[in-house]
């Protein structure tokens, strides 16, 4: 697996100490800044311990799956990723994604969850092993749950032993798979709402062992339904088996929220405690990672580098980006500034909160400016652009790639490409490379 040349720095190993009653769980996170060692960003009390330290749980256990293993790479040793964590004035976030990328985990853990006593908003690695895992599991409800997030450390109280944990590099495919996810949920639309007893019905029906076939859900009489037929109104599921982690966590929750996203059919599986949410996004596909989508590169590539740095000054750690806001604030008309939060959301700069139904500012722990050019497609179209392969006459361009002509003809509101590649894929992947070229040509000329 390709990895960016940024490894993660722990200031010392991770330990647990304390009680069970007064639980202390000490977890290094990311120094990539020796003057920053001592920066703490939270200190607070979980008013709900049992919730928070399981949902956690829940979100290292994603990070260390991988829930579809390549035939090549089943002999390779895969190396785990660690969770991020953002602290902003309203929330607390860890995130991460599954090695294959087809599942993306965060917990959002609200305000009236936590009893902050020190606040200061920033953004770092945590190094979460399997004994921690296992440690967060034995947090009961009355525990004296202490959380303390700062570039030297994330503390959690539980337990009596101390754990070692280890140096990792960040893979291309989990950054890349970061920006993407944001935009596809973006994109998503509510399916249905369960509630708790209806939860656990559907979660205990899912496949025990791994199973890749197409599902479909679909809800009657207020319960959730597999079946191999689709149906209207039901929701696609593959690899059903990777919603298992969530079964432990229902007897918690209030309701269980789903959402689609009819262009790529990736769908988020909300579990809703009131205070805090547990986002669990899954891909169309397992074996296709979010990495490689592409839904943000038609943005990407017509976006004003100029509306997009006036955007970027515009963010303060802000919970939720109102673009009617950032509208009046930069002067900018609101596709330009829908155009620049995607290019923000590529470089790492910006998530998405399907609750709030908005961005968030965040900056994760990794240069935003090579972020940007992490996309193959984007490079490819821009050596179409400066070759001059690209020829448009009104609904129609033909570009010379590799020896062969390929049509590009707008189909209503989208670009249809006789390439392979589209071919393959149909648009759900995002544009191919001619469609981008046409895109960045035509923006351009105007």
């Amino acid at each position: 697996m390709p990895t960016i040349e940024h490894t993660y720095a722990y200031a010392a190993a991770s330990s647990l100490s304390g009680t069970a009653e007064n639980p202390l769980l000490a977890l290094s996170s990311d120094m990539p800044q020796p003057e920053c060692a001592t920066r703490r960003f939270l200190t607070a009390r979980a008013l709900f311990p049992d919730v928070t330290a399981r949902c956690l749980r829940a979100v290292s256990e994603t990070v260390a799956s991988r829930f579809y293993i390549p035939p090549s790479m089943l002999a390779r040793i895969l190396r785990e990723a660690d969770p991020v964590v953002t602290v902003s004035p309203g929330a607390v976030r860890f995130e991460g994604f599954s090695a294959c990328c087809s599942a993306y985990m965060r917990l959002d853990v609200g305000d009236a969850a936590l009893d902050v006593s020190h606040r200061q908003s920033g953004t770092t690695n945590v190094d979460f092993g399997a004994p921690l895992r296992g440690a967060l599991a034995t947090v009961g409800k009355d525990a004296v749950f202490d959380l303390r997030v700062g570039s030297d450390a994330v503390e959690v109280v539980h337990g009596g032993q101390s754990l070692v944990e280890k140096k990792v590099p960040l893979p291309l495919r989990w950054i890349r798979g970061f920006a993407e996810v944001q935009i596809v949920m973006s994109g998503m639309t509510p399916a249905f709402r369960l509630s708790r007893v209806a939860a656990q019905k559907f979660l205990r029906s899912l496949p025990r062992s791994k199973d890749n076939a197409l599902y479909w859900v679909s809800v009657s009489g207020g319960l959730a339904r597999l079946s191999a037929r689709e149906s209207a109104g039901a929701v696609p599921l593959r690899a059903a088996h990777r919603l298992r982690v969530l079964e432990a966590l229902v007897p918690k929750l209030d309701a269980l929220d789903v959402f689609i996203n009819a262009g790529t059919g990736a769908t988020a599986w909300v579990l809703d405690f009131g205070s805090q949410r547990l986002n669990m996004v899954l891909n169309a596909d397992p074996w296709q990672g979010f990495s490689g989508d592409g839904g943000l590169l038609s943005q990407i590539a017509v976006s004003d580098g100029t509306a997009t740095a006036a955007v970027r000054a515009q963010l303060h750690w802000q919970d939720r980006i109102d673009p009617a806001a950032m509208v009046t604030a930069t002067g900018l008309p609101e596709p330009a500034v829908r155009a620049a939060l995607a290019e923000l959301a590529a470089m790492g700069l910006v998530g998405f909160d399907l609750g709030a139904e908005t961005f968030f500012h965040r900056v994760l722990p990794f240069d935003p400016d090579r972020v940007a050019s992490l996309n193959p497609r984007l490079e490819a179209a821009e050596k179409l652009l400066a070759t001059g392969a690209v020829q448009v006459a009104g609904e129609l361009a033909e570009i010379s790639s590799g020896g062969v002509t390929h049509r590009v003809r707008r189909d209503g509101e989208k670009w249809r490409c006789t390439c392979p590649w589209f071919a393959r894929n149909g648009g759900q992947r995002g544009p191919c490379k001619h469609v981008l070229a046409t895109e960045m040509y035509l923006e351009r000329q105007a």
